[in-house]
């Protein structure tokens, strides 16, 4: 049974919890990670906050935004790079006032409140996590009461969604997805379009050996062990997927075998790297309060991801990439 808020929208899924967001962790402070910050959890939950929420608030900027930022000006802040990035992906969408928008993953709503705002469209959001849910539910009865299009927030994943939508964004979700389900991702989300509609996607992708190997990237046994965190704790879905290919089949792949066409592919590796940094410099500045709610473990392995990503991605080891996928035909 899907849980909807009439006057808002939901976000994006579960992955913005511990860092083991399949329930797996390798980090060495496994211990109290599942211990004392279940307790922190647990003591935070009865004075009425929730302690991942306030953990995440400490390193992201005033939009809540979870995903790689675009710096059009050096002198740009973190909440004008994740306006400016938001506005690059709705730019893609090619939306008109009346449309609908689905977000998938829609986190604490920044990109669908974004569109309302600036675009006049009505707007689906989905999301896993209740805190998020209720937070951008609020925020849409502001908006609706102000006399904003027609917003809702479903408190669901994307398998559960049986509407349909002009267009769909799914901004920095689609690699906390669980390997398996990529290829039913892009055929849900074809199926959901009508003809002429437009998918896109931003998500972190990875090279594999070959294309390692093609774009001359150093790979050593450190960085054998550093995957095997992320892919471990971060990205506990599986392997982080290419951004090409078909041996083993890349982004691009599965996108074209539900019936998608690739329009657009822009890459924004060196923008999520000033992103990490922006978010480790943040969450270094709150140590202290952010260890209290969570616990010393879940610090550490979120300063070690964060750290440690920004370095893959100057590497060259990962990149952010914006996927225009469109579906073909002439509409009626």
């Amino acid at each position: 049974m899907r849980a909807r808020a009439s006057a808002s929208r939901d976000h994006r899924s579960a992955r913005r919890r511990a860092p083991a967001r399949g329930g797996r962790s390798t980090h060495t402070h496994t211990d109290e990670i599942s211990t004392s910050g279940r307790r922190r959890e647990s003591d935070a939950r009865r004075v009425g906050r929730d302690p991942w929420d306030e953990f995440f608030f400490r390193f992201l900027d005033p939009t809540r935004t979870y995903s790689c930022a675009l710096w059009n000006h050096p002198e740009d802040t973190l909440e004008q790079a994740q306006l400016n990035k938001i506005d690059l992906a709705l730019g893609k969408c090619d939306l008109r006032p009346g449309m609908t928008l689905l977000d998938v993953g829609c986190g604490w709503g920044s990109a669908l409140l974004r569109a309302m705002d600036t675009r006049q469209v009505n707007t689906i959001g989905l999301t896993v996590s209740r805190s998020q849910y209720r937070y951008v539910r609020d925020q849409l009865v502001d908006r609706l009461a102000r006399g904003h299009p027609c917003g809702r927030v479903w408190l669901q994943g994307w398998e559960a969604f049986d509407g349909h939508a002009d267009r769909i964004v799914c901004i920095d979700a689609f690699e906390y997805f669980h390997h398996d389900s990529y290829g039913e991702f892009f055929q849900f989300a074809h199926h959901a379009l009508p003809v002429g509609g437009v998918l896109l996607l931003q998500t972190i992708v990875g090279y594999h050996r070959d294309g390692r190997r093609a774009h001359a990237i150093e790979h050593t046994g450190i960085d054998d062990a550093f995957m095997q965190f992320l892919t471990g704790t971060v990205f506990a879905g599986g392997p982080l997927s290419a951004p090409t290919g078909r041996g083993p089949k890349g982004v691009t792949a599965y996108a074209e075998h539900a019936g998608f066409t690739v329009t657009v592919i822009q890459a924004m590796g060196p923008h999520y790297a000033t992103t990490l940094d922006h978010w480790a410099s943040a969450l270094h500045e709150h140590r202290d309060h952010a260890i209290e709610l969570t616990g010393t473990g879940i610090y550490n392995a979120y300063i070690r991801y964060l750290t440690g990503c920004a370095d893959y991605a100057r590497r060259g080891h990962i990149d952010v990439m914006q996927f225009t996928c469109t579906k073909p035909g002439t509409p009626h």
